[in-house]
């Protein structure tokens, strides 16, 4: 049993610093500014507006409850909107998986603990989390671009991702610096995530004797 739960909370740990990283970094709708250099305002937009706009993509596909995406001050084609939905369900598994995960690790996290005194599960599952960024990273730094096609023939199994500027200007104002800088800084965040949990389970490590039992003090 020891065993088993060992492995199942590893396994959260990693898919709930995965979920969370995604998560955070698009909850961030603060850094479009800053992240969406080159963009096309091929509507004249304000920037007001324009970040109107990526608040709206960005609740729409975080929030499961945001059931359809109206842009503020642009058009979309049926195909456009058809591919922002696919793309929330891909979202949703970060943001639905990584909620489920973090209550998992909780429970399990807590019966190892307290039975067992056991935080190797926290190492384990950081590692993983850890060896993710460190993989990704060299082909999106060799090649963004081949990466991004890659990423998106492997998610949808359609080509509604290449958008048409003239039916869905949207795509002006999502530039390719955008989904390069947020990529990222979602492996920053998988980096920095993991580290901290490493140091957690360090810490908690410390405070068990040698016979098993807990430093209180």
């Amino acid at each position: 049993m020891r065993q088993l739960a060992s492995v199942l909370a590893s396994a959260a740990v990693a898919v709930a610093i995965l979920g969370t990283s995604v998560t955070a970094v698009l909850a961030a709708r603060f850094s479009y500014p800053w992240f969406s250099a080159g963009r096309n305002n091929s509507y004249q937009l304000t920037v007001a507006e324009m970040q109107a706009n990526y608040d709206r993509i960005i609740e729409y596909s975080l929030f499961p409850w945001v059931r359809e995406l109206h842009l503020e001050t642009l058009p979309m084609s049926d195909t456009g909107a058809q591919h922002f939905a696919e793309a929330k369900d891909i979202f949703q598994l970060f943001v639905q998986g990584g909620l489920i995960a973090l209550v998992l690790v909780v429970i399990l996290g807590s019966w190892l603990w307290r039975r067992h005194q056991s935080t190797g599960f926290l190492t384990a599952g950081a590692i993983i989390a850890l060896a993710t960024p460190l993989v990704l990273a060299i082909p999106l730094a060799i090649d963004f671009d081949r990466a991004f096609v890659v990423f998106h023939e492997i998610a949808f199994d359609n080509d509604l991702w290449i958008f048409d500027p003239r039916t869905d200007p949207i795509i002006d104002y999502l530039p390719e610096a955008l989904f390069m800088r947020n990529a990222f800084a979602i492996l920053v965040a998988m980096i920095m995530l993991s580290v901290a949990t490493i140091l957690l389970g360090r810490v908690l490590r410390r405070r068990v004797r040698p016979g098993g039992e807990l430093n209180r003090r």
